[in-house]
């Protein structure tokens, strides 16, 4: 019988990726892991073809950068450009050159399987709000090296994540508001059961805690992310007549969203209502009123998602061991927020 990655791999009961990584001499592989599939390969007399050898240990210098999600025009989005910045800056350091992937998960749904087939690159830094799994086990199994700007968890995969301290800095917002006096917080979520929302409600309700309050669901509001939807939503609940004195949205666009509402509806930002955001957006200090907001460092998020990347492709560091980088936010106060 003629052996190959996959079958050695199915008589070790490993992945095909692991066994490219023993054969190939590379990090990320359990020791006793590796001496299975090293007795293995032994019993069965497997030789790795020359060729795919040479393919799988040469290098491209390039780097790739791929962003998930439903909207082609992802470049135009104020987190992806920055960090992209950041990505760039910290590789003008090093010979290795940028491939950018084009969004194409609603006209073209295996492109994603493709851009690990086609190894056109010597690593990934993905970003984006909707990464399937399946797509970080498929390069994982073909030994591609990729760290997430954003954080995700898996319980097959060591995950490399470089992610904001979502939940400080929503714990900051939310402390700012109750250092004003306010005491009814409307706080509205972003995109539900995702690692980022989920940090920033964990911040909301630990800062209430500290305050002796309780999360009133009432106050909860959902706007998706998305400027329309939380105008929107907000507009519902002011037909409520529920009371509230402040309002903390879980990113600038929602605040905007918000902000509108609430003009619309005749009160005043911030002396009827106080309103904070996230993110810090180029468009926040400009809005009317200037908005207060958790900067995240994009940039630095590109950096170090960069060196995280750099770093794997070195060897550096154990790529077995999963590894998340968290960048510091900063609280900025400017009147949207202050009487």
């Amino acid at each position: 019988m003629s052996h190959t990655l996959e079958t050695i791999a199915k008589l070790a009961g490993v992945s095909r990726g692991t066994v490219s990584r023993v054969v190939n001499n590379q990090p990320g592989v359990r020791s006793e892991v590796r001496e299975k599939v090293l007795r293995i390969i032994k019993e069965t007399g497997y030789q790795p073809h020359a060729q795919a050898r040479s393919l799988a240990g040469g290098k491209t210098e390039n780097i790739g950068i791929v962003v998930f999600g439903h909207n082609p025009l992802f470049l135009a989005h104020h987190l992806f450009y920055e960090v992209l910045q950041g990505v760039q800056s910290f590789l003008t350091n090093y010979s290795y050159d940028l491939l950018l992937y084009s969004n194409r998960s609603v006209t073209d749904r295996q492109y994603w399987k493709r851009i690990g087939d086609r190894r056109k690159v010597d690593g990934l830094i993905i970003m984006g709000e909707y990464i399937d799994e399946a797509y970080l086990q498929y390069y994982y199994d073909r030994n591609l090296p990729y760290v997430l700007v954003g954080k995700r968890i898996s319980e097959r995969i060591p995950l490399f994540c470089v992610t904001s301290d979502y939940r400080q800095g929503a714990y900051e917002a939310t402390k700012h508001l109750l250092e004003q006096g306010r005491r009814k917080i409307v706080f509205i979520r972003g995109i539900l059961d995702t690692y980022h929302d989920n940090e920033r409600f964990a911040g909301y309700r630990q800062a209430l805690a500290e305050a002796g309050m309780d999360v009133d669901e009432a106050l909860i509001l959902h706007g998706n992310a998305d400027k329309t939807s939380a105008s929107d939503a907000v507009a519902a609940f002011l037909a409520t007549d529920t009371e509230f004195d402040a309002i903390f949205a879980g990113n600038d666009l929602m605040a905007f969203g918000a902000i509108a509402a609430l003009q619309e509806y005749g009160l005043s930002v911030p002396q009827d209502v106080a309103v904070i955001g996230y993110d810090d957006i180029q468009a926040a200090e400009h809005f009317s009123p200037p908005l207060s907001t958790v900067r995240q460092d994009k940039l630095g998020l590109g950096v170090e998602a960069a060196r995280l990347l750099l770093q794997l492709l070195a060897g550096e560091t154990d790529a077995s061991i999963a590894k998340d980088v968290i960048i510091p936010n900063q609280l900025v106060i400017r009147s949207s927020s202050v009487r």
